[in-house]
């Protein structure tokens, strides 16, 4: 009778939390999802399944949508999905556009979230998502120095266990830039946590070189220059000549001292010179292929594109007559793939959905801000590279 007693009660209390502080509750499960975007796919999908099982629970759903409906965002992604559902109609491959939509339709993670995120807790979220990629990192170094075996998705090349190395380089990227940004701009660091945070930002940089993703490179250097150029606010030649010191510095320790980084930077340099017609099979003349036959199919698709899942057929077309043959179909550019999917209507919604970003970010001044403009410019940039918005890790990184 006293355990059935004791399970009663604490069932109450925690349907009085639940009713009295979902916010509270939604935070916590937030700061969760942070840490766990980074390390576990499975436990990511749990609490996103717990947040709405509290949405239903609930049961505020006009207050809630009050907080998001006059926010631009929320219509601006709303386009982008209804697009890709409007492409249906102009698709002949309704399995490829069905993948496709799983894919983009996770956008509406982002408005959904928005119901529960606080700005004071922005922080804690922040600071847990560089929690768990510490950890990642941790486990990326022991596979590379040969303390632990190979697991999961470490291979010898690219010693990252908990996700693939192209999805791996961006999180490093952005985490190593929010350990810089609470160096420079949290006042409310003591210098012990900022030793640590630097400590664990410059292996990190480390981290990211020795793990050979480009695009988290790429991406790494857009970071840093907002971050230099926030600091130096007001004095931009100041702040670019610091960066460009910065820059080299970074890359020519990283090419005179890490051998595969140096014959990434070789090769890539070699390919880029040496593109010329013919079937292509390296990896930096292969994305080149790629957009070029992929803008001829834009070219001929231009308003609407060529529906949601078609691209690759029509691609296939393009690739069997052009000079510049790749054995990849499908784009390493997530430009290139929304325009020639949903032409140029598609391609300036998606546009807007980080040009919107950028314009806030100015319009708002607070400690996020730089945080706020590095953001889009980050994804900006990476998206030149590959089809992050269209991968699991890094959709989720971008929401």
């Amino acid at each position: 009778m006293r355990s059935i007693k004791k399970r009663e009660k604490m069932l109450n209390r925690i349907k009085i939390i639940m009713l009295n502080d979902s916010d509270l509750v939604a935070s916590y499960l937030i700061i969760g999802l942070g840490f766990f975007i980074a390390t576990s796919v499975a436990v990511t999908n749990l609490i996103l399944v717990l947040l709405v099982l509290l949405f239903l629970y609930e049961r505020r759903y006009q207050e809630r949508f009050e907080l998001v409906k006059r926010n631009p965002l929320t219509y601006i992604i709303f386009a982008l999905v209804l697009m890709h559902v409007i492409g249906f109609l102009w698709s002949e491959n309704l399995q490829i556009a069905g993948e496709t939509f799983s894919r983009v339709k996770k956008l509406m993670w982002v408005p959904f979230l928005m119901m529960y995120v606080k700005k004071e807790h922005i922080v804690y979220y922040l600071q847990a998502f560089v929690l768990g990629m510490m950890i990642s990192e941790i486990l990326t170094y022991l596979v590379w120095f040969d303390i632990i075996p190979q697991f999961m998705y470490a291979t010898e090349n690219y010693p990252s266990p908990l996700m693939k190395s192209t999805n791996y380089s961006p999180f490093v990227a952005m985490s190593s830039f929010l350990l810089l940004y609470f160096i420079l701009f949290y006042k409310d660091q003591g210098v012990v946590q900022k030793i640590i945070s630097l400590l664990f930002a410059g292996t990190m940089i480390i981290n990211l070189f020795i793990t050979g993703g480009r695009a988290g490179q790429v991406g790494f250097f857009v970071l840093f220059l907002v971050l230099i150029l926030g600091y130096f606010k007001g004095k931009i030649f100041k702040g670019l000549l610091f960066f460009s010191i910065a820059t080299s510095i970074i890359f020519l320790l990283a090419y005179n001292n890490l051998s595969f980084f140096k014959i990434r930077i070789d090769e890539g340099i070699t390919q880029a010179i040496q593109f010329s017609p013919g079937k292509q099979d390296t990896s930096v003349s292969v994305r080149m292929a790629l957009n070029k036959n992929y803008y001829e199919v834009f070219k001929e698709n231009f308003l609407l594109g060529v529906g949601t899942g078609d691209y690759m057929d029509e691609y296939k077309k393009v690739n069997s007559k052009s000079l510049y043959k790749t054995h990849i179909t499908h784009p390493h550019n997530m430009y290139m793939l929304i325009f020639v999917q949903l032409g140029i209507v598609g391609g300036l919604i998606f546009l807007t959905l980080f040009l919107y970003q950028i314009y806030y970010a100015f319009k708002v001044e607070d400690e996020f801000r730089p945080i706020r403009i590095a953001f889009p410019l980050f994804f900006m940039a990476i998206m030149s590279i590959n089809w992050y918005l269209y991968t699991f890790h890094t959709m989720f990184l971008f929401i």
